[in-house]
């Protein structure tokens, strides 16, 4: 055979072997093309399970032509009418689904739905409604530290939810009585929760504890009663009010804004013992108070176009100075 000869039957061969391979490509796209038949309907959908946060359901299988097909679960709030999709393989004939929201109703419908998109009608609807949930989080452990005459720095462990992402909210009481005011928040250890209490009296004896309310506001723990009494104290002289006070920085679209003022005076405590409260529109700043020093971040209220600042001094006794000299600032969203 000649190399011309061996050429042209190589060329001829890859030739057919191209035209098959393309023709029953053709072909198998074609026949995909024509599959208009739908899988059946999954029948007998039923709830088996319902826990405060998850549905479980049931169904018969469906069968399809192709033999390949998967499931679509839907899920439909009765509550807020919003529909989403879960997706269940060939094989299975169980689902659950989760995140359930306690208190709320759902419905549940499945249909089953082949490699070429054709849909099978819905299964029957059932629905489920989700119970309450009545397990309170675990209830946090305390500690009370005295930090001097007026103050005292509770800390805290977090607290546990039995649903996810369910927790937790803290309010602290003193003595049985709800503590709402003169709280700043102050740093803690990772996983624990930490404020210090402010304007104490001197010498007193505290009981304080902290409960956990998870976020359906329905359950609550409150934890063990930590003690602390503050130190004695017969200063009752307060510092000097701050004065200069000044806009340094202002975020006019995010409502930030940096003060500074000149620092106060006292007749016991030096300058850097002298602590900060940064008033807006006459409602204290939750931000941390600040010690020792002329300058300090704030937010602007939130959906108010004109802030006034105002800065009182207060020393370790909690003797609290007058006033400084208003400042006012504009968001430039009221301009």
């Amino acid at each position: 055979m000649t190399t011309q000869t061996l050429a042209r039957l190589i060329i001829a061969t890859a030739t057919v072997a191209l035209l098959t391979t393309l023709l029953f490509s053709e072909r198998t796209a074609a026949a995909a093309k024509a599959d208009k038949s739908a899988p059946t309907t999954p029948t007998n959908l039923v709830v088996t399970a319902i826990t405060s946060n998850t549905v479980s359901l049931r169904w018969n299988p469906s069968s399809d032509n192709s033999g390949k097909f998967s499931y679509r679960v839907k899920v439909n709030s009765m509550n807020n009418a919003t529909s989403t999709l879960e997706f269940a393989g060939q094989t299975q004939t169980t689902y659950t689904v989760q995140y359930m929201v306690p208190f709320y109703s759902y419905s549940f419908a499945v249909y089953a739905i082949d490699g070429s998109g054709n849909r099978s009608s819905d299964s029957n609807l059932v629905s489920a409604d989700i119970p309450g949930d009545t397990v309170p989080p675990s209830a946090p452990v305390l500690e009370a530290t005295t930090l001097g005459p007026s103050q005292v720095q509770l800390t805290w462990t977090n607290s546990v939810d039995n649903l996810p992402n369910n927790c937790c909210s803290y309010s602290l009481s003193r003595n049985g009585s709800p503590l709402t005011q003169n709280i700043n928040a102050a740093a803690a250890p990772s996983g624990h929760q930490s404020v210090i209490i402010r304007h104490l009296p001197p010498g007193s004896n505290n009981t304080f504890t902290v409960t956990a309310i998870d976020f359906t506001g329905r359950n609550s723990s409150t934890s063990n009663s930590a003690n602390a009494q503050t130190w004695p104290s017969v200063d009752t002289k307060p510092p000097s009010a701050p004065t200069n006070l000044h806009v340094v920085s202002l975020d006019t679209g995010g409502g930030e804004a940096w003060l500074g003022w000149t620092q106060s005076t006292d007749d016991t405590d030096a300058q850097n013992n002298i602590e900060y409260e940064i008033y807006v529109n006459g409602i204290l700043s939750p931000l941390p108070v600040s010690a020792g020093v002329d300058l300090d971040f704030v937010y602007t209220l939130m959906g108010v176009c004109e802030n006034t600042f105002t800065v009182k001094a207060v020393d370790k006794t909690g003797n609290t100075s007058a006033a400084s000299a208003p400042v006012t600032v504009k968001l430039w969203v009221c301009n």
